[in-house]
């Protein structure tokens, strides 16, 4: 159970640092001139997908599965950055709807996560409580076969 809450917590940590980047871009967007914004918001992309390379590559190393699935996130985050001003003007709608559906994107995919990983956690917990599996073998019985007289 330790171990869950370790999840949780780092999971937890992962979503509120998203939600604060959205924050932060929102915040940026609206008091910085355009100009200074677009070159900063260059910046941030590309240290975004840099970002997800050295997490790839650490997950690589330790041949992880949770840090690649750590990794993809950040991947997504990186490119729903980099292709946001295409698809803002592709879909004439303002930065800041973009950012909060974006956002709310984020929020919903965690909540499926929390939801899952709870899921999965309980079953473990009550498959660890049970004994069956200790009186009933896994082995199924073999039968010999017999001849019938008839």
């Amino acid at each position: 159970m330790n171990n869950y809450k370790k999840k949780v917590f780092l999971n937890f940590a992962i979503l509120v640092v998203f939600v604060l980047y959205f924050y932060l871009l929102n915040h940026m967007f609206f008091n910085l001139g355009r100009e200074k914004f677009t070159e900063i918001y260059k910046y941030i992309s590309m240290s975004i997908v840099f970002v997800t390379i050295i997490i790839f590559e650490i997950a690589y190393k330790k041949e992880s599965g949770i840090i690649t699935i750590y990794g993809l996130e950040v991947f997504l985050l990186s490119v729903n950055t980099i292709i946001s001003i295409t698809m803002i003007s592709k879909l004439n709608i303002s930065f800041e709807k973009y950012i909060n559906i974006s956002c709310l994107c984020y929020l919903i995919y965690y909540i499926f996560k929390f939801i899952i990983n709870y899921t999965i956690n309980k079953r473990e917990y009550v498959n660890s409580l049970s004994d069956i599996k200790e009186i009933v073998h896994s082995d199924p019985l073999k039968k010999e076969a017999y001849k019938r007289n008839n």
